[in-house]
């Protein structure tokens, strides 16, 4: 039996995919920081045999644990899933510092500690698979969304070069870039819009975009199928992007310059500023 570790179950993509691999006939190890409140992972523990192991991404002495107690369970780590992240967006003036190093811990430190310390198991067994899970972010930057896609950039980088470095000893590495997923991360601002003065404009657009997506929103088990596809594929790809609304947007960012996309995003007027994106993605993705 195949073993898979996964961060960030308590909910969401993480859980989505905990169930996903289980249902598969794979060993489970399903990582959360505080799995005594993730009660939703504990209901699929108990009806799907999964294995819930406590994991704090940014912390070593508890990425270092998390990962041995797997190994001697198991006995071996054929795939892990870096999952665990947190958003941090708002307009860069106004975002604090510290909110920008805690979302670089989780979103690209963590996955690094996770990989570090994973790769020399792999690399002895001579086999495995990691799959990080970026964003739409990764790849195309709005305005307001700061520290949030820096952090997804950045780890896009660092999993490229990882890619290309662990490729000889038979490790296979993806990235994964959802775009607008319905998970418990859109319940969890109350920030209202006039916090962000003078920056209301980006905010209000990209809420309009999250508005909007959601009313088709990308599910957590269409995440889950990725992951799997990533790590069963006979044709292996770096770069995997899920839902309609990510590969419009990144087929019309890759479309336009870096000027022109600058450029829709600096008018002052909403309408305008919607009727230029709309001209760039051919859809309408904010409204």
């Amino acid at each position: 039996m195949r073993t898979v570790l996964i961060t960030g179950c308590s909910s969401g993509i993480g859980l989505a995919t905990a169930r996903h691999f289980a249902a598969r006939g794979w060993r489970v190890f399903a990582g959360a920081r505080s799995p005594e409140t993730a009660t939703d992972l504990s209901t699929a523990a108990a009806e799907l045999g999964l294995h819930i192991v406590r994991v704090d991404v940014t912390d070593d002495a508890s990425v270092a644990a998390c990962v041995a107690e797997v190994i001697a369970a198991a006995g071996s780590i054929d795939a892990l899933v870096n999952n665990a992240g947190i958003g941090g967006g708002g307009p860069v003036e106004l975002a604090s510092l510290d909110r920008g190093h805690t979302t670089f811990e989780t979103n690209y430190f963590g996955p690094v500690r996770m990989m570090k310390a994973v790769l020399p198991h792999m690399r002895a067994q001579g086999s495995g698979a990691i799959v990080n899970i970026s964003s739409l972010a990764g790849r195309v930057c709005l305005a307001g969304h700061g520290h949030y896609a820096a952090s997804k950039w950045a780890l896009e980088a660092i999993t490229e070069c990882v890619a290309s470095e662990v490729a000889s000893f038979g490790i296979r590495v993806a990235l994964i870039e959802p775009g607008v997923v319905l998970t418990p991360i859109f319940a969890k601002s109350s920030t209202p819009l006039t916090a962000y003065a003078p920056y209301e404009a980006a905010i209000r657009r990209l809420w309009k975009l999250f508005g909007k997506q959601l009313e088709k929103p990308t599910q957590p088990a269409d995440v889950a199928q990725a992951i799997e596809h990533a790590i069963e594929t006979n044709e292996p790809r770096l770069r995997y992007l899920v839902g309609a609304d990510a590969r419009t947007l990144t087929a019309g960012r890759g479309s336009v310059s870096d000027e022109q996309w600058v450029e829709a995003q600096a008018h002052r007027d909403d309408d305008r500023f919607y009727e230029a994106m709309e001209r760039l993605m051919g859809a309408g993705v904010f409204r």
